[in-house]
């Protein structure tokens, strides 16, 4: 049953992408450019952008040895600049109020630290680390 829903679950992720780049390329043709549709092309290009930035910085493809806290850094450093160009082309903020867009860029901030602190009490707690359950998958998993 877990894998079914699981399969389930990738399976509408998968048809969700696909018929958003589908309907957002329609909308654009048929209708032209409108506040929603921009709104809605920025939040697909954002969830592009973190699902790119995260194979590069989590996937160990690249990276085959970094400490967690630097791939959440580097992470988090690449991610600002997307969601900023993503939120100027939405646009989620108005352009001419810098104090709004000061306030996204510390939140976005305190988010990551949160979650950069988060993360790591986790891992200390439950696997002794992240790179320390890491390696304890790729030993468990090859065959």
């Amino acid at each position: 049953m877990k894998k079914i829903l699981a399969h389930t679950a990738i399976a509408a992720c998968i048809m969700f992408t696909v018929m958003m780049a589908w309907f957002l390329g329609m909308g654009y043709l048929f209708a032209g450019p409108s506040y929603g549709l921009n709104l809605t092309a920025s939040l697909y290009g954002a969830a592009i952008g973190m699902a790119v930035l995260q194979a590069f910085w989590f996937t160990g493809a690249v990276f085959k040895k970094l400490a967690y806290p630097a791939r959440i850094a580097g992470f988090g450093a690449c991610l600002l600049p997307v969601l900023v160009l993503c939120a100027w082309l939405g646009p989620w903020i108005p352009a001419d109020m810098p104090e709004a867009w000061a306030c996204f860029v510390v939140i976005y901030l305190v988010i990551l630290a949160g979650m950069t602190a988060g993360y790591t009490v986790y891992f200390k707690k439950t696997a002794g680390g992240y790179d320390q359950a890491l390696a304890r998958y790729r030993k468990q998993n090859r065959r």
